[in-house]
């Protein structure tokens, strides 16, 4: 195998752990309590969450019903959107307030749809990638030298800087009109939406895919290890 097929299997391979990485990543909860006191969220919502057309005295809630509210909505779109239109806090007169509009709802399903699909995608490659396994193995093939391998993950990261410095912001747009239908609303202000805020949108998610990728990585490189011995037996 030349190096392009190697580069090739080392993106299944990375592929493949997406899922696991995402598991990890959603028991932790994405390290959101850690990102709300120090990514700027806390301020953030301070800012936006009093000047909300829409839903009153969010920014009096603590930094525990956020972190609950936001764990939520990640095990929701875990089940396929279920359970969103239940998120809520509690106002001044501690009565209850419904977290998300319905067209908020109507996107982090959407969302749900999205993931489970990347997911399948990956399944899927998974099967795929043992095959390759089980024909180098029957083919007594090794795998190149870790150079090979590092020098392949180097371009990789290249190539999806080169996109991020494209603009973090243009990437994140142009990436939500490819992948949601034509109809339905992903841009929310932060003066509409109490999700958007508690988000900081787009920064919390290039934290999670920074988290992503690496989780991945580690993932991938332990992944690869555990192969360079089973084909070496």
């Amino acid at each position: 195998m030349n190096k392009a097929y190697w580069a090739v299997f080392l993106i299944i391979t990375f592929i493949i752990t997406l899922p696991i990485s995402w598991w990890v990543l959603s028991k932790a909860n994405f390290t959101y309590g850690y990102l709300h006191d120090y990514a700027g969220i806390s301020q953030h919502i301070e800012q936006f969450a009093p000047i909300n057309n829409y839903k009153k005295d969010f920014a009096n809630t603590s930094k525990g019903t956020r972190v609950e509210l936001f764990y939520g909505i990640v095990k929701s779109i875990e089940n396929h959107g279920i359970g969103l239109e239940s998120l809520s806090y509690l106002d001044k007169d501690k009565r209850h307030v419904q977290l998300l509009s319905d067209a908020e709802i109507i996107h982090l399903k959407d969302v749900a749809i999205l993931l489970k699909t990347t997911l399948l995608v990956a399944g899927v490659l998974a099967l795929f990638w043992l095959m390759i396994v089980f024909w180098l193995r029957f083919k007594k093939i090794n795998l190149p030298p870790a150079k090979q391998v590092i020098i392949s993950t180097v371009l990789i990261v290249l190539v999806l800087v080169g996109i991020l410095l494209l603009g973090p912001s243009k990437v994140f747009n142009q990436l939500h009109i490819w992948v949601f239908p034509d109809n339905h609303q992903w841009f929310f202000y932060y003066e509409e939406s109490l999700m958007s805020t508690m988000m900081k949108a787009p920064d919390l998610f290039a934290y999670i895919g920074a988290m992503w990728f690496l989780v991945s990585m580690i993932f991938t490189f332990i992944l690869w290890k555990i192969l360079n011995r089973f084909l070496r037996i």
